[in-house]
């Protein structure tokens, strides 16, 4: 049974994929789907062949590579258990605060984001308003959490302590996994 979604995407991409046509051949193969640009709606209208997740990857992909997110970190969404999940703070906090907890999230010289990045394993793409996660369920759910505290207002003593909490987690995930 195929399925279709259609991802509404930037001009700016729509171009970068008309002048690297081997990118839509890649997403075609590895999610085994057919895509078609659709210049006048600015959007993309991918068909899966197979299943539906396999179409849900292929939009993930694009919206991430449309947000962007480094096409090889992009690609683990195709190639791996991989998922995307997006933030878009202007849905969160009102238009004033957005700026604000951009700041707070990166961080100064981008040490915050790094800290999030490592501890959860989680990559993490900021552009715009918008927090772009990919990685496993586990690893965006560490990551969402320990934005959320950032949205919330808390100080960095309680993120830094959460982080502390989910690489003791991961942890002891990894002696588990190893000793069965």
């Amino acid at each position: 049974m195929s399925s279709s979604i259609i991802v509404r995407i930037s001009q700016n991409f729509i171009s970068k994929i008309k002048k690297e046509p081997s990118l839509i051949e890649e997403i075609e193969r590895y999610a085994s789907s057919t895509i078609q640009i659709d210049e006048t709606a600015s959007s993309l209208i991918i068909k899966g062949k197979d299943n539906k997740s396999d179409v849900l990857k292929a939009r993930d992909f694009v919206i991430a590579l449309d947000n962007c997110v480094d096409e090889n970190v992009a690609k683990e969404i195709l190639r791996r258990d991989a998922m995307l999940y997006l933030i878009d703070l202007k849905e969160v906090v009102s238009k004033d605060e957005v700026k604000r907890i951009m700041a707070r999230i990166i961080g100064e010289g981008g040490k915050i984001k790094s800290k999030i990045s490592e501890a959860t394993g989680c990559h993490i793409t900021i552009n715009d308003s918008k927090i772009l996660l990919i990685g496993n369920f586990d690893e965006i759910e560490y990551a969402r959490q320990a934005i959320q505290i950032i949205v919330d207002g808390s100080p960095f003593a309680r993120l830094f302590k959460y982080l502390d909490k989910v690489k003791r987690e991961k942890q002891l995930k990894q002696i588990e996994e190893y000793t069965k």
